[in-house]
Formats: C-alpha cells, structure tokens, sequence
C-alpha cells in the first residue's frame, strides 16, 4: 500500500514538471508578433488642417523609417537615399486619413515608436480638442511623445525637412527639445498625455518650431551634405492656449517665465548689466524651485509665488571686483530682478488672455475645496485676470569661477 502511495506521488510529481515546461515553452512566444521587415515603423506623425469640405477636414502626414539606411548608414561618405520616407492622404477624421495612408504604405504602419507629433499652426488656431481622441482609444498609441506646433507653416513641410547629425528628422527634433529643457531651460516638454489632460481643463501651453529656410530644399538629402544646412527647424516661442485654440505666442523670456514659476527649470544663462555696458555678465543658473501658496482675503484668492535659485559667475566683459560682497550682493539684486521681470511678464500674457496656463485653480482647489466649487465657473474669466500675484524672487550667486579679478580694465 504504501508503495503504491509512492508511486502514485512520484506520478504527480513527474505531472507537475511536464505541466510546468509545457507552460514555459507555451508562454515563449508571441502569437501576434510580426517581423520588423513586415511593419512601416512611423517615427513621426504631423496633422494639418484638410479642405474646406467636411470629408477631407485633416491631413495627416507619416514619417516611415527606412530600416535598411539606418543600419547601412552611409557609404563612401555619401548619403545612399533618405533614412525615412513621407506619406499623406486627407479624411473626415484622423482615422480615416490614416488608413488612407495605409494603402499606400508598403506594409502595415506601425505606431508604438512614434517620437513625436506635429501640428501645424492653422489647424491649431482653429482649434485641436478633438485631434486627441483616436490616439486615447487606440493601444497601439503611446501617448508619451511630445507634441509641438508648427509655426507659419504646415506640419506636412516640418515632416520634410532633412536634418544634420540625426539621421531621422523627427529623433532630431524630440532631442532639441529636450536639450534646450535641460541646458537653456525656456520650453518645457508638453507630452501628449499631459496635453490631453489639460485639454479638459482648457489651458495649456505647447512649444513651436519654425523653418529657417526654403522646404523644398530642406526636403533633399544634398541639404545635409553641407556644412551650413540651407534649410534648418529651430525651437521657436511658446503657445498659450485656451479651449484648445492659440491665443496669443509667449517669446524668449515670456516664455522661460513659465518654466521659472512651474518648478520645471533645470538649468540656463541669465544676462546682467556691468556699469556701462548692458548685457556683460553671463549667469550660469545651477538650480531653481518654486513654491506656490494660497490665501484668501475677504473673499479673493491671492496668489504668493517665490522662486529660489543659485548660479554662478561664467563670463564677464567688464571690470569687477569679485572679492567685495557688496559687488556680489548688487549682483543678486540684479539676478533677482530680472528673473522677476521674466515671471512678472509670463503672468500679465496669461491674465490678459484669461488663460491659466500654470494651473492656479488647482492650488485653490486644494487650499480650499469649498471655496473653489463656488468660483471655479467664472475663475478664468473674471476672478484670474484680477487676482493679486506676489511674485519673490532669491536668488544667490554662489561661485565667480576660476578667476576673482578680471583681466579687463
């Protein structure tokens, strides 16, 4: 009996181990996977307004990657064929313009590695709440690319032109963005989840390209075979939107103002006045933060907004004598002020468009839940446009770099 109670567990056991492979080798594989020579990578995706007529209302532009030029890269130190290719076609919904594309294609467009979108200006002046909606349903959309618009042109021209130093034009585009985050901190990176999120609320900003040049010799490969490209993309201004329309663009320092009081600036280059000459100081910013407080006085929100930062001393073009704390104190009231004067010009667009760009309801709303449910209707329209913002501002320089005193006199 007792051997037959052995065996019978020996049995089980051997049961349990050929189930356990039997799930291993089963699980191994993909049984929707597809071969990368069978799928159009799309690398880049641009939207544009269509016709007048409601069955060609967008036009929607795919940047393919050519998998075979980017492993062979170049030969003979000349460029073989472009490393990606540009399909459109228009449609009543953005759905319908890419399957129109699709017929086109090679093979299936693929959309998973998608590194960025691209709308052109018109399109987003008219408005662009309802672009968002297919690539919120769809799965094989990650909705981690960031989202820039176009300016005074199409996202379809934007899509053609050849870059330098990056192969495919949109890698070169997400990358410039994200640099000029980091190191010049003036445009911050507006993912499309976080655009379509705000979107519901009704006020964002998104950061513009523009096109240096003539398209359509940006749209050859001789344009990167040069040393000085004749046709280049640049970071250019910050939209304000509201109801998902662009009102008004913030430029330069109106622009970086948002990453002051958003808590997003890493790094960047303040300029500050010498006694006679304007301009001659250059300030390397290390590090900021910002803290937004809430108060409500007799019945109206004021907003307190205070900005901490440090920098250093990396050029100067003038005579100063680096060793007095007074010349450094004047130095951290002029920081001071003028990062001030950046932040104080970034509120007055966003009041004067009604466009709460940097999200102050929402700090209400959680200093204060009551008091928000009462003037959330009209908190745009009436009460932001009037609300008292205190803006302060610390700043310190804490190092002058290797040299004290200046060889100028």
């Amino acid at each position: 009996m007792t051997m037959n109670l052995r065996g019978i567990e020996m049995i089980l056991k051997l049961f349990r181990i050929f189930l356990f492979v039997l799930l291993i080798i089963c699980l191994s594989g993909c049984w929707d996977s597809a071969e990368l020579q069978d799928l159009s990578i799309v690398s880049g995706i641009g939207i544009d307004k269509g016709e007048d007529d409601v069955e060609n209302r967008y036009r929607a532009t795919v940047q393919i990657i050519d998998p075979s030029q980017i492993a062979g890269g170049q030969q003979g130190g000349k460029v073989q064929s472009s490393p990606v290719t540009m399909l459109s076609a228009t449609g009543s919904t953005l759905k319908e313009a890419l399957r129109k594309i699709s017929h086109k294609a090679p093979s299936e467009l693929f959309f998973p590695h998608v590194q960025v979108m691209l709308i052109g200006e018109e399109l987003a002046k008219e408005g662009i709440l309802e672009l968002f909606d297919a690539f919120e349903r769809d799965p094989y959309f990650r909705v981690l690319f960031p989202i820039l618009i176009v300016r005074d042109h199409t996202a379809e021209d934007a899509l053609k032109v050849t870059t330098s130093l990056k192969t495919i034009p949109s890698s070169k585009i997400v990358e410039s963005l994200e640099s000029s985050k980091e190191i010049w901190g003036e445009y911050p990176v507006s993912r499309a989840d976080q655009v379509i999120a705000k979107l519901k609320e009704g006020n964002l900003g998104i950061a513009g390209i523009q096109i240096n040049g003539d398209v359509e010799k940006g749209n050859k490969t001789t344009n990167v075979q040069q040393i000085s490209q004749d046709t280049k993309i640049e970071l250019k201004g910050l939209a304000l939107m509201k109801d998902g329309k662009i009102k008004t663009w913030l430029e330069n320092n109106s622009a970086r103002g948002v990453m002051w009081i958003t808590n997003e600036m890493k790094r960047t280059v303040m300029s500050l006045d010498c006694p006679k000459k304007k301009d001659a100081i250059a300030i390397d910013i290390a590090r900021a933060n910002s803290d937004i407080k809430i108060d409500i006085n007799n019945d109206k929100p004021v907003i307190n907004l205070t900005i901490n930062t440090e920098g250093s001393i990396s050029e100067t073009q003038c005579s100063l004598d680096l060793e007095k704390n007074k010349t450094i104190n004047e130095l951290n009231k002029q920081l001071s002020k003028e990062i001030k004067e950046e932040v104080l010009s970034t509120l007055k667009s966003a009041q004067e468009e009604k466009s709460d760009i940097i999200g102050f309801g929402d700090y209400i709303n959680i200093e204060d839940k009551q008091y928000w449910k009462k003037i959330e209707k009209k908190w745009e329209e009436e009460i932001f446009p009037e609300t008292e913002i205190n803006v302060h501002v610390h700043a310190a320089i804490r190092r002058t770099g290797m040299r004290v005193k200046s060889y100028i006199k």
